[in-house]
């Protein structure tokens, strides 16, 4: 695996469990463990829990839904067309989303991401054009259309440094996993 490649892994580990913490302790834990990996030198604190809640869960309206079908259909509803795409993308590949969560939920396509780029080392090599495939769909066509339009809003509503290093790594990752060289083989 090159050296991009376990960065991007590392990444999107690391983001996943940022996205998908539950309570402030899991969300705290997470964060630091991901801003230690050098993507950011905030320290999170106990607003963090607050913050992120207000950004991107709720109860109230939310600045920043982390789910792609707000930022990619027509009607930005939860559950359109994009999590339908992603749906039918997690059962060609034999798995479903636990907890009820939207298949279009950020820590979920993260995850898509995690399986995908395990197959393309794993699979057998007939299967691994398929798995590349995916893989330039869902970064190209997919979380590369919608996680911009994400950052821009999550950005605007001004969040405290701490999670402003989170969409900073997001950012980087993204930017890492759109590399269509990342999944050649060497």
């Amino acid at each position: 695996m090159s050296s991009a490649l376990t960065e991007a892994c590392l990444l999107a580990t690391r983001l996943h469990a940022v996205f998908s913490a539950r309570g402030g302790e899991a969300l705290v834990s997470a964060c630091r463990a991901l801003l230690s990996s050098g993507e950011g030198g905030a320290a999170p604190d106990d607003a963090l829990e607050f913050a992120f809640n207000r950004l991107f869960v709720g109860p109230e309206a939310v600045p920043a839904p982390p789910y792609a079908s707000v930022y990619l259909d027509a009607d930005p509803l939860l559950m359109g067309a994009s999590a339908t795409a992603m749906r039918e993308l997690l059962h060609s590949l034999g798995l479903t989303v636990a907890d009820g969560q939207p298949e279009d939920f950020l820590a979920c396509e993260l995850e898509v991401w995690l399986v995908l780029t395990r197959l393309l080392r794993t699979a057998p090599p007939e299967a691994r054009p398929d798995v590349r495939a995916a893989l330039f769909w869902l970064t190209g066509e997919h979380l590369g259309r919608w996680i911009p339009l994400f950052l821009k809003r999550a950005r605007g509503a001004a969040p405290p440094p701490a999670l402003a290093a989170v969409l900073d790594s997001l950012e980087h990752w993204l930017h890492l996993s759109l590399q269509r060289s990342l999944y050649e083989e060497k």
